[in-house]
């Protein structure tokens, strides 16, 4: 006999399954209610002693609301929170995130996101885990990672690409630096800019330079296009999102983004008309609009600002950088009476906070280059201009190297990347032009997957000298340059213990310590 399921019931067993599901324990699903040939990618960021942004994408591209299981098991045994997030549609490319907050200080969570559309159909999604800051008074030993310059100048997902790492691994198949960065256990990891590279194709194959062996790159897949609209910079994301490495990776790092040109175009300021293809005479700003709503769709970022502040323990604050989004036209970069990098409102909180900082090391991270001199001399696109006067943008650097000195602030280190190859640069008054300023450090890395370009000269407004450098340019005989990994491809590290002095290392795509520095701080 066959019984019917009347309204009554079925509402009766829909509030049963509903407690069973929002209650204290959660009735995990034998089947996905819609599926993917890609497992759903996760990510934490902008972590806090008590809070962290949880981000995940619906890859069944469906509607549905963002649910996040978390617990201080691995096992989600014993106490376990469910947090509901908003619902995700088309208009976020289906991202979501959900800021978490209440958390304990230097503490690792795991968590689970399932997807959740109606009573009955719930969906499970990738798993991951972050650990906490430690309270602002703890003085606790911390070790981060930072990279950029992924996927450009067409070098991207390739198969065939192997390393032995440092450890004895061979790692084989698309970005394999990440495996490698892993490998170090970092409580977090900087993205400093170039994270996807919007204006690159990436075609089937390119030829490999006979001088770093030859033969034929393979892209599996390819990226036929320059991004110019929304769904194309969210494309980009993608993309990168598609290696198993990389999604690894965000699993276990939680991340700290940020952005610099290529996640919109090469060497863009407000208000350029780009006339080339395909952009015929749009507008920089409406690229820019569009790349950034794509940047904030697919990053774990808390807020509406890409510069930020977070304190991590008592010996790091870490202040993140928008060189972009506020600069004056780069063929203005040698003007007398100087031009913006950080606007009024970003350069007014930079020293207010960096004044107001009670942790050891005031970490800066610059994704572009102080004094290395970047793009032609009509578009000079950092910092500096390769000229002996301070001029340009460098009129504010002054300005904030002043500051830094006349406020006692101490233990200033940069980190930044850009230009493609790694570097280690001192600063000192008695070398420079403008000598009103502390001596400091700043830790070029880069790139982590693109190509390898240098070395470029540096400005000498600052006193800035290489202690270390890497690029084709500086072998002998001189390679050429856009080689692809494994060659000059590099990331960096740093750690603090708990006495305060802090070691920085730059190491090769292996895993490789090509250079390191001990920082001792200033009382």
């Amino acid at each position: 006999m066959k019984t019917r399921l009347n309204r009554r019931l079925f509402l009766a067993l829909s509030a049963i399954s509903a407690s069973l599901i929002l209650g204290s324990k959660w009735l995990e699903p034998a089947l996905a209610i819609f599926t993917s040939g890609q497992s759903d990618a996760v990510q934490s960021g902008d972590v806090t002693d008590t809070s962290a942004v949880i981000w995940a994408r619906n890859n069944g591209e469906r509607n549905a609301r963002l649910v996040v299981k978390l617990s201080q098991s691995p096992n989600f045994q014993g106490s376990v929170q469910i947090i509901r997030g908003s619902e995700v549609s088309i208009a976020t490319d289906y991202t979501g995130k959900i800021d978490i907050v209440g958390l304990r200080p230097n503490q690792t969570y795991y968590y689970r996101v399932f997807w959740e559309q109606g009573l009955f159909r719930i969906r499970p999604g990738g798993t991951g885990s972050f650990r906490t800051a430690p309270a602002a008074v703890q003085p606790h030993p911390v070790r981060f990672v930072w990279g950029a310059d992924l996927a450009g100048q067409g070098w991207g997902r390739n198969p065939n690409l192997k390393i032995t790492a440092y450890d004895g691994d061979v790692i084989q198949g698309g970005y394999v630096i990440f495996d490698v960065m892993r490998k170090l256990k970092p409580d977090f990891a900087i993205f400093a800019g170039d994270i996807i590279y919007a204006d690159n194709e990436i075609p089937l194959t390119k030829e490999i330079p006979a001088e770093v062996g030859g033969g034929t790159w393979v892209n599996s897949p390819a990226k036929n296009f320059k991004a110019v609209t929304l769904e194309e910079f969210r494309e980009n994301w993608k993309y990168n999102l598609g290696d198993e490495k990389f999604r690894r990776f965000l699993a276990e790092t939680p991340i700290y983004s940020q952005w610099d040109d290529h996640e919109t175009v090469n060497n863009w300021y407000p208000g350029e008309i780009l006339t080339e293809e395909p952009y015929n005479g749009l507008s920089a700003d409406v690229l820019a609009e569009r790349a950034k709503q794509a940047l904030f769709e697919y990053n774990p970022i808390r807020g509406k600002q890409i510069y930020r502040k977070y304190q991590y323990g008592k010996h790091i604050d870490l202040f993140l950088l928008d060189e972009r989004s506020y600069r004056g036209p780069n063929p203005e970069n040698s003007n007398p009476n100087g031009i913006e990098m950080l606007g009024q409102e970003q350069f007014e909180w930079l020293k207010q906070n960096l004044k107001a900082s009670q942790a050891t090391w005031k970490v800066i991270s610059s994704h572009d280059p102080l004094s290395i001199v970047t793009g032609g001399t009509s578009d000079r696109d950092a910092w500096g201009q390769g000229l002996p006067e301070v001029l340009g943008r460098e009129v504010q650097l002054s300005k904030l190297l002043k500051f830094i000195k006349d406020e006692g602030i101490k233990n200033i280190v940069v980190i930044t990347a850009d230009v493609h190859y790694p570097a280690a640069i001192s600063y000192e008054p008695e070398r420079a032009v403008f000598q009103d300023f502390n001596p400091f450090w700043e830790f070029v890395i880069g790139p982590i997957h693109a190509g390898a370009f240098g070395p470029n000269e540096l400005d000498p407004s600052f006193g800035s000298k290489y202690e270390f450098i890497s690029a084709p340019g500086t072998e002998t005989p001189q390679l050429p340059q856009n080689v692809p990994p494994p060659n000059f491809h590099s990331f960096g590290s740093a750690e603090v213990n708990r006495q305060g002095q802090l070691r920085v290392k730059i190491h090769d795509i292996t895993g490789k310590v090509l250079y390191e520095k001990m920082l001792e701080p200033e009382k």
